[in-house]
């Protein structure tokens, strides 16, 4: 029988009681096992002496209230749900010192932290694998921040920062979005044509020159140069989860070519920009937020112990209506990203994900 490591019990039938063992939490009426937290982000910032929040904000644990008191969760997709509890400060102690000991131990979780800290980061973003020509590419993304990080062997990270989000109406043609390449700022350009065939995205190195271009209502071609990359397809509006995985799928992309670059780039493309008919735009809806010096954008302190929701999560714990995975924001009839599965994190045309 697994160990209780806290628990609340109430003489009232209905009422919201929390328990938490060595295999997940109970809280009123859902559970989440432990597979589904993501531990190693929150016993990082237990070690530090704070506690994790929604968009990777912190509070000191002293700050925790000894009595009633809200406790943000953060689940593996990089959703953070806030869990009402009678013992806040008992509870996130005990929540932390399991997950340090799911971890590993103190030095295991000091190895994550500076792993991620390496990578640019932050633990509690989720992370997405999938092979390409020189090995596997990875992608980390918060659409509610406007982040993307994509990066595989062989390549430099390919970074999108956007404080504000996509910004159609802005003068710049990057329209509130900067991308990086390694420490490279490249000149990034969008344009939406009323005819479709003529709307593209454009990024440029001094070097190297990327175009999408749509090649239909559900496919855009990538090239660099005049060289084909990648088609990229709109996947199914409701994809299948990968086995033992809440993350949605990435969309699968058929390289064209071999070039490690070429690869990130492409998924790039497919997990930040529209494809098909929604060629010319970026999926990151307009949100302000504050951003440090860099572009580097953050959350408030306001959204520590409110949902967080990452929408790249199969059901209802991760998923905000109207936020699905990009789509829905912009009246583009995209899915809901409710609990109908909404769709795959590869772009869009029409009313597909």
């Amino acid at each position: 029988m697994s160990q209780v490591l806290y628990s609340e019990r109430s003489w009232n039938p209905l009422a919201r009681t929390v328990e938490l063992t060595e295999d997940g939490l109970r809280a009123g009426g859902w559970t989440m096992p432990l597979s589904e937290l993501n531990l190693g982000a929150m016993a990082e910032a237990f070690q530090r002496g704070c506690w994790l929040g929604g968009g990777g904000t912190e509070r000191p644990l002293q700050l925790l209230a000894e009595g009633a008191g809200v406790v943000p969760v953060t689940r593996v997709t990089g959703t953070a749900r806030p869990v009402r509890v009678r013992q806040a400060a008992q509870f996130a102690r005990e929540l932390g010192a399991m997950a340090v000991r799911q971890c590993g131990g103190p030095q295991q979780v000091t190895a994550l932290a500076a792993r991620a800290q390496a990578e640019g980061v932050p633990l509690w973003i989720a992370r997405r694998h999938t092979p390409g020509p020189a090995g596997p590419v990875t992608v980390a993304l918060d659409r509610r921040l406007g982040r993307v990080d994509v990066w595989g062997p062989r390549a430099p990270v390919v970074r999108i920062r956007a404080p504000h989000g996509f910004q159609p109406d802005a003068a710049d043609p990057s329209k509130g979005v900067r991308l990086t390449v390694g420490d490279v700022p490249a000149q990034l350009s969008f344009k939406k044509k009323r005819r479709k065939s003529k709307s593209s995205v454009e990024v440029r190195l001094p070097d190297r020159h990327w175009v999408l271009r749509r090649e239909s209502a559900f496919t855009s071609w990538l090239l660099c140069g005049e060289r084909p990359v990648a088609l990229l397809t709109c996947p199914p509006r409701r994809p299948v989860p990968t086995p033992g995985t809440l993350l949605r799928p990435l969309a699968e992309v058929p390289y064209e070519s071999t070039d490690p670059l070429d690869a990130v780039m492409a998924h790039v493309f497919a997990v930040a920009f529209g494809l098909g008919d929604a060629t010319g735009i970026a999926r990151l809806r307009p949100e302000r937020r504050p951003a440090m010096a860099g572009g580097e954008p953050f959350a408030t302190d306001a959204t520590w112990d409110r949902p967080w929701f990452s929408n790249l999560g199969s059901g209802g714990h991760d998923n905000e209506p109207g936020g699905g995975d990009g789509w829905g924001w912009d009246g583009d009839g995209g899915d809901s990203g409710g609990s109908d599965g909404g769709g795959g994190d590869g772009g869009g045309g029409g009313g597909g994900d």
